[in-house]
């Protein structure tokens, strides 16, 4: 695998400070994070649960594999993060539902609620195709049933993520043996995230966090537990869609991005969906650490309404001018 220079990791981390530095990108996580967080309460009440352990089961750290550490907080300052957090915990927050929020969904199908009728209509027609079954009600009982045996569908199939050839190759494309990416055999030491290059600056709660569950405290060290992208994988040179990155002179880390496939699932389920500030915002999180380069997250966002770019367009060039319609100079 080719390696990433200095140069190109500041490279990143620069475009990604510039789209977490930006208000209105700022702003539109917020707001998502509130719709999912009313979506929540409502649905505590609905089921006759307690409001605050549901947040925390849908929200909370533990709702993620225990690797994905990068912007998680203790359970008990949701609230907090939501109302007046970083951008980073706000995104760590919706990438946890992405992981856990089938049951909710589905509950919200059921009561053909709070999503968009586009979205409604999308994942009827994506639960009729898995399952055969047209009643939603009976989808519920039936995923119900499976839960209780420990096979429920993964939140990614469930919503509306999986939209296009890019999800489905995640981790393998045609031929479908030949694989995109294989975790390394040796993590590479020099891409353990350090804390200077973190961006926003780490908060109270992720430090927090950080001594409690990571059992690791911050004093004068300068590198984090953070597992990024670029450190745990190794690309297949041979796959399709890193040859046709390296073709197009594009910057390469892991591969497209399935996780921006599970953000921009989650961003399109809400009637405040904006395709532009919903990349920004995985931008923002995904090129600090770096888990993938912004070409990746632009292949994965193709199939969510992505129709002014295409992959000979040079995609820091892209994003920068996008940025500029946004206030970012």
């Amino acid at each position: 695998m080719k390696e990433l220079e200095e140069r190109e990791l500041r490279k990143l981390r620069e475009l990604s400070n510039k789209c977490s530095a930006n208000k209105k990108v700022q702003e539109y996580v917020r707001d998502v994070c509130f719709r999912i967080k009313e979506l929540l309460i409502h649905y505590a009440r609905d089921t006759k649960q307690d409001a605050k352990k549901v947040l925390e089961k849908y929200l909370g750290h533990t709702a993620a594999p225990a690797s994905f550490s990068t912007g998680q907080i203790p359970a008990k300052y949701i609230s907090k993060a939501i109302d007046a957090g970083n951008i980073r915990e706000r995104i760590t927050l919706i990438m946890n539902f992405c992981m856990s929020g089938c049951s909710v969904i589905l509950w919200a199908l059921e009561k053909n609620n709070y999503f968009t009728q586009a979205s409604i209509g999308v994942l009827h027609k994506r639960l009729y195709n898995l399952t055969g079954i047209s009643d939603i009600a009976k989808i519920n009982k039936y995923m119900k049933r499976c839960e209780s045996k420990g096979c429920i569908l993964p939140c990614k199939f469930v919503s509306l993520a999986s939209d296009g050839a890019v999800s489905a190759s995640r981790m393998s494309a045609y031929p479908l043996n030949n694989a995109l990416r294989e975790p390394r055999v040796k993590k590479i030491d020099r891409y353990y995230v350090k804390v200077k290059d973190v961006y926003p600056k780490l908060s109270k709660y992720e430090l927090e966090y950080i001594k409690v569950n990571c059992k690791y405290e911050i004093k004068n060290n300068n590198k984090l537990q953070w597992i990024s992208g670029l450190q745990y994988w190794e690309v297949n040179e041979n796959n399709f869609y890193i040859k046709l990155m390296r073709h197009y002179k594009q910057m390469v880390v892991c591969g497209p991005s399935g996780n921006t496939d599970l953000n921009l699932s989650i961003f399109r389920l809400f009637d405040n969906f904006d395709i532009n500030l919903a990349i920004f915002a995985c931008i923002s999180q995904m090129c600090n650490t770096p888990d993938h380069s912004p070409c990746e997250i632009l292949l994965a966002a193709l199939p969510y309404g992505l129709d002014d770019w295409t992959i000979d367009q040079d995609s820091f060039k892209y994003i920068y001018k996008k940025l500029k319609m946004y206030g970012s100079k």
